[in-house]
């Protein structure tokens, strides 16, 4: 939170930093799109050793959506697979962080 003369600034500049810090990525660097458009994500593949993990960067991102709705399209594909999350959806996390 930011103060100036015109009154309060909010911003999620720390809960980002801190979400990146969790995730190990933030030394990561930046994509154009958080999701590739032509992506088709099922729940084949080989199952991710750390749902926990899984599950509580995609709560922190849903929260983020509110004021990042530019995510909220790639966030929701993420969130239809947190009870069975795959080594390909916690890429596709770590590409909307």
């Amino acid at each position: 939170m930011a103060t100036s003369h015109k009154g309060l600034f909010l911003n999620q500049h720390k809960y980002v930093l801190d979400l990146l810090r969790e995730a190990d990525m933030l030394d990561c660097k930046p994509t154009k799109t958080p999701l590739d458009s032509k992506l088709q994500l099922t729940l084949d593949g080989d199952s991710f050793d750390q749902p926990q993990l899984y599950k509580k960067l995609v709560v922190k991102l849903i929260y983020l959506t509110i004021t990042r709705p530019d995510l909220s399209h790639s966030v929701s594909i993420v969130s239809q697979f947190m009870h069975s999350p795959t080594a390909a959806h916690m890429m596709i996390v770590k590409r909307i962080l």
